[in-house]
């Protein structure tokens, strides 16, 4: 009856990608962005259109076939309006007039005004490089679309886009902006998560045909699994919460750490029918002997991803809530489905097959007599990786891009690029400047001085090609005063540039003015866009910002502040490593209060936790020497992989003082856990790596490095626990100095005659 509630639930599911959604909580520079879009406007609410043609865009079909292509585009409901230089007008002052007279830039009726028209449009700033390409062959568009489309408005204006590029019979074009990316992330992402779904249900089930050759060995897991899924996804269509980028990876997640518990306890439950239980008694004795180790587990696993909430940012939240409600469902499920089922059906024939005979056997049997008989060898060769890890660690490197996410192949990639290169990029850049003296006005010749200084740098230094702002407005007024003349592109005398302002302020109809200087005259706007460089870059220049404005401005006139919802990611990935290794180390403490609590002994919680902190630092090396960035995607791998990882140690740790307990020697208690427990975790350990590595499929950056990454982390911890924990125990693990470190396991074959 649940699943069947949650399953017309599933119906509900939705996707959404929404970038923003990554800032952090309650941040002030977060709060900042959202007075500074009441003041202005927002930053992020456009569509780029590069149309291209052959030769020349100084073409008369070309023109006349854009011109009306704009005219179609203004038409839309959705959008508020429309550049382009087929629509716009350059204004001048004749000499022997007063008045103000506007030209057309482009006299498309007229070809022969074309050479003039091609050098006036590259004489000034504002057009050259943004609204036509340099070398002339491509024009751009401009879209300011109404602000915050939902995914439903952005498909339905990126649709009309279409359909009128097609209507007009464009084939050389390139667009780009939210509406375009917004849509074919969540197609994407609609199509990875049904596509994980499948890869997943294909992988269990050929593990499950390998291991239990039965038709009950495949569908009693897979029943268990499957709802698992069902029940996290049903409730998440439940509640309304939409699978975001980061989520995509929740089927996978799902179906192999619920596998995961399934091979614990059902190996456990074969190994006891092997010994002549029957059914009741032998799910009793797995019950009793893994079930508590899979709780732990599972909690381990969960706190892992719960740590997550350390990160400022929803979607990653998101991601660490839901993973770990789904763990504990699959635990739920384990611990109830799962024994209803196994007492209810008929074992497969695979039980009668005896323990010693079993493939497992006499391969671990060999691995444990090669450890005890090299312990000093393993010792030597982990503190040899230790070493190379850590160098490797200090090649690090945490960058970010925009567009990381995506594969160079992509075709929404390629367009940015193009518009990074040929224009000016597509990354916001926003800057507001604050009057520190409320009795002056952003108007007084003093501060607009102030700011033509910080105009000159942003373009010359700071490598902006142009800069929206009252300064470029002033230079504009004050060329339009001198018949258009471009040498007259200059920051006016104090006279000129208060008569401009008053004449703006008297007939701008458009409300230019007013998207760079707020009402109060006391808020100022640098606007521009930048290409999509890194956060190292960007870092960079913003050094040589506040060196400049320390040194060159008047800190006491004016004070400034980066905004923009490019600044705010980049503010957010800034803090993203240490916000995560904070988060990792509570994940440590954590398990180590857990296994504290089970040992009673600090010496145990450091044997087990070693294993599983090496493989993170070999993790950490691995981006080192690869080149891999430290990212959103890459940085949160560590704390899934120590959540999951440390499952293993559990297992086995637990085993131990289960046979610990009944009085065993520890050499033979440790075989004893080595045979029965290195199996299952083996197992496991192949299924969650090939979970994961099917997210290599993706075409989302950040999702193959989960894949590719936390598998080779699982491997990593794999190796650690079957030859270096057992080297550990040997090594510091004594009770009443009974054990002696010997190079010969005991010889007895059979646990059944044990």
């Amino acid at each position: 009856m649940v699943s069947a509630f949650f399953l017309y639930n599933v119906q509900n599911i939705g996707f959404d990608y929404d970038f923003e959604a990554f800032f952090a909580d309650n941040d002030p520079a977060t709060e900042f962005l959202a007075e500074h879009r009441e003041r202005f406007e927002t930053d992020n609410d456009f569509v780029f259109i590069a149309l291209e043609n052959e030769g020349s865009v100084f073409d008369q079909d070309f023109l006349r076939k854009t011109n009306r292509f704009v005219d179609a585009l203004a038409e839309d409901s959705l959008i508020e309006s429309v550049q382009s230089l087929t629509h716009m007008d350059d204004y001048v002052k004749a000499s022997f007039s007063p008045k103000i007279f506007k030209r057309p830039y482009l006299n498309i009726e007229d070809p022969s005004q074309y050479a003039a028209d091609s050098i006036r449009i590259f004489e000034r700033p504002e057009l050259a490089g943004l609204m036509i390409r340099k070398d002339a062959q491509a024009l751009m568009i401009f879209i300011k679309h109404r602000p915050y489309l939902s995914k439903a408005d952005c498909d339905v204006l990126k649709a009309s886009i279409d359909d009128l590029l097609a209507d007009f019979e464009y084939t050389d074009y390139k667009y780009a902006g939210r509406a375009i990316g917004l849509g074919f992330y969540i197609e994407a992402m609609q199509f990875e998560t049904i596509l994980f779904i499948g890869l997943s249900f294909v992988l269990i089930i050929i593990f499950l045909v390998l291991m239990f050759r039965s038709v009950w060995g495949v569908l009693v897991p897979l029943a268990i699994v499957s709802t698992s899924m069902l029940w996290i996804v049903g409730f998440m269509g439940t509640i309304g919460q939409p699978i975001n980028l980061v989520l995509t990876v929740l089927p996978s997640i799902i179906f192999v750490v619920a596998m995961s518990d399934v091979i614990h306890l059902v190996t456990k439950y074969f190994d006891e029918l092997r010994l002549g239980k029957d059914k009741l008694a032998a799910v009793k004795v797995a019950y009793k002997e893994i079930g508590f180790a899979t709780l732990l587990t599972s909690i381990t696993t969960a706190i892992g991803f719960l740590t997550l909430l350390t990160v400022g940012m929803k979607p990653i939240h998101d991601f660490g809530i839901f993973i770990a409600l789904g763990v504990m469902i699959a635990f739920f499920l384990a611990y109830t489905m799962l024994p209803a089922m196994l007492i209810l059906s008929k074992p497969p024939k695979i039980v009668e097959t005896s323990f010693t005979k079993n493939t497992w056997y006499p391969i671990l049997h060999r691995s444990l007599a090669w450890v005890f008989g090299n312990y000093k060898k393993i010792i030597v060769a982990f503190i040899a990786v230790l070493a190379i890890s850590i160098v490797g660690t200090m090649k690090v490197e945490s960058n970010y891009f925009l567009l990381e996410d995506l594969k160079e192949s992509s075709k929404l990639r390629q367009d940015y690029k193009y518009f990074d290169e040929e224009f000016m990029g597509l990354r916001p850049f926003e800057l507001s400047l604050k009057i520190e003296d409320e009795g002056s006005s952003m108007y007084d010749y003093e501060v607009l001085s102030e700011l033509n200084k910080l105009d000159s740098f942003l373009v010359e230094d700071y490598g902006l090609k142009q800069c929206a702002s009252i300064v470029q407005i002033l230079k504009i007024a004050n060329r339009t005063e001198h018949g258009g003349n471009a040498d007259y592109y200059s920051f006016p005398e104090e006279k000129d540039a208060e008569s401009y302002i008053k004449r703006f302020e008297k007939y701008d109809k458009t409300g230019m003015l007013r998207l760079f200087v707020d009402s109060t005259y006391q808020y100022a706007r640098f606007s521009s866009t930048l290409g999509d460089i890194g956060l190292y870059a960007v870092n960079e220049k913003t050094e040589r910002f506040e060196k400049f404005f320390e040194t060159e401005m008047n800190s006491e006139l004016l004070s400034y502040e980066f905004t923009g919802t490019g600044y705010l990611l980049d503010r957010n990935m800034s803090s993203l490593s240490m916000n995560l290794t904070r988060g990792l180390l509570l994940a440590v403490l954590i398990v180590s209060l857990i296994m504290g609590f089970l040992y009673r002994s600090v010496k145990i919680v450091l044997i087990a936790l070693i294993p599983n902190v090496l493989p993170l630092i070999m993790l950490a090396a691995i981006l080192g020497f690869t080149g891999i960035q430290l990212k959103v995607s890459t940085a949160i791998i560590f704390t899934i992989s120590f959540g999951i990882a440390v499952d293993d140690t559990i297992h086995f740790m637990s085993k131990l003082k289960i046979e610990l307990n009944k009085g065993k020697p520890f050499l033979y208690a440790l075989k004893r856990t080595y045979m029965s427990t290195g199996r299952a975790i083996i197992l496991t350990t192949l299924i969650l790596c090939s979970g994961f590595l099917l997210l290599m499929f993706s075409d989302f950056m950040g999702t193959f490095y989960v894949g590719l990454l936390i598998s080779c982390t699982l491997l990593f911890a794999l190796i650690a626990d079957l030859f270096f924990l057992p080297v550990l125990l040997m090594i510091f693990y004594r009770k009443n100095d009974q054990v002696k470190i010997s190079k010969k396991l005991p010889t007895t074959e059979d646990p059944k005659t044990s």
